[in-house]
């Protein structure tokens, strides 16, 4: 999962206008708190986490470090911090049931938490997920990270679970700013498997967004391209990207999508150099980097590389299922 990111409020008055947005700039931050924001923004996750349990223990309603809590816990794959996250965002909501970080924290973790362990699980913590991140958006409706995790909710939990695309799409077009408005309602055409729209409107939002939007633009953006690649459009996903990763040029999300355009037009020597250039880049551990790195060596003729890249990206363990048995599969193919 995902991110946070905040927005002005436009009024006809001046003066009305001033005083809102001087409030909008404060809660336009995933953290209200500068140094776990400053953490946050820079991708230091492991700080992050050490930081914000350290100001748990010692003040458990401390709604900034559970948020910080939650959102390190959502960068590792690791269900223990994913339980202690959702433990401390439980207490501080029965100390501050009106504390939105709180909400936020609880509806997000346990959403991936029970989603990682199934159907059952998923199907009976779907309305706790839905109470907590609804609560969170409407005690405070000007966060944007709360409104963003409400819509992907809406958008991806079945009608049975409460899920609501009429919903989804309210909470897209009433928000306050019209660069979240075109990327939340780009989300709903994801959602919705029209990525050649959402790409083009993800890329079509100016530079300069507030972190929280710009990480769930380029994180929809690399999905909406992906999908093209998976539905044989991968050349029409070109340009979007492209255009893209010249306003993003820190990010994997777009780096690896454009390396998997790449590699399906047959630019191998391109593909690995963008999967390698990702693997410096921020977010680049969501993605299974290493994998394509071997299947752009072993298409270049370079055996003994692409062995080594299968071998570290087996005995890591992590990503998808099926691409570490395809891994696996190469290589027996390379003779390893």
């Amino acid at each position: 999962m995902q991110h946070p990111h905040s927005h002005r409020i436009r009024r006809s008055l001046a003066l009305v206008a001033v005083l809102i947005a001087g409030a909008a700039a404060v809660s336009a931050q995933t953290f209200k708190d500068p140094a776990l924001e400053a953490l946050y923004v820079a991708d230091k996750s492991d700080e992050l986490q050490r930081v914000s349990a350290q100001r748990v223990a010692a003040q458990a309603d401390d709604a900034q470090a559970v948020l910080g809590l939650a959102l390190a816990a959502l960068e590792r794959e690791d269900a223990a911090a994913r339980q202690q996250a959702i433990a401390r965002a439980q207490a501080c909501i029965d100390k501050q049931p009106r504390a939105a970080p709180c909400q936020y924290a609880l509806g997000a973790v346990l959403g991936i938490q029970a989603a990682s362990e199934g159907m059952m699980k998923m199907a009976r913590s779907a309305g706790t997920v839905r109470e907590a991140l609804t609560a969170a958006h409407e005690i405070d409706p000007a966060w944007y990270p709360a409104r963003s995790a409400l819509c992907e909710f809406h958008l991806l939990a079945p009608g049975l679970m409460g899920g609501s695309t009429s919903k989804a799409a309210e909470l897209a077009r009433t928000a306050p700013q019209p660069e979240q408005v075109k990327a939340l309602q780009a989300r709903a055409a994801l959602a919705d498997r029209k990525f050649e729209p959402a790409l083009s409107a993800l890329a079509a939002l100016p530079a300069g967004l507030d972190p929280a939007l710009a990480a769930d633009a380029v994180g929809w953006a690399a999905q909406a391209g992906l999908g093209m690649v998976n539905a044989g459009q991968a050349e029409k996903a070109a340009l979007p990207l492209e255009q893209l990763q010249r306003s993003y040029p820190r990010e994997a999300a777009i780096a690896y999508a454009l390396g998997r355009v790449r590699g399906e037009a047959g630019a191998h020597a391109e593909a690995l150099k963008l999967y390698e250039q990702a693997s410096g880049l921020r977010g680049a551990a969501a993605w299974p980097l290493l994998y394509r790195v071997g299947v752009e060596q072993q298409a270049l003729g370079h055996a003994g590389d692409a062995r080594v890249s299968f071998k570290r990206y087996v005995a890591a363990g992590k990503g998808p299922k099926n691409l570490i048995e395809e891994a696996k599969k190469r290589l027996e193919q390379l003779g390893a």
